[in-house]
């Protein structure tokens, strides 16, 4: 999958279009296929490195999506 990646805190420079393996699901989730994302302030504050909040590295962005259900766990409703 593409997507919009960063390994540290800090300005745009810090940010890269990469491609990174498709995740996968665990027993109470859903995998999502995204078709559109959002980058908001939220993105922006966690690019910067908001004090208090922890990232686990790479960091994917976009915290607003899109998309259509791509798997879905057997105890998934």
């Amino acid at each position: 999958m593409k997507a919009i990646v960063s390994m540290e805190h800090g300005g745009i420079d810090k940010l890269c279009f990469e491609e990174m393996p498709v995740p996968k699901i665990s027993a109470d989730e859903v995998l999502v296929e995204v078709k559109a994302a959002a980058l908001n302030h939220l993105d922006l504050w966690v690019r910067g490195g908001l004090p208090g909040f922890k990232l686990q590295m790479p960091h994917i962005f976009g915290s607003d999506a899109a998309g259509v259900v791509a798997a879905v766990s057997d105890v998934v409703e």
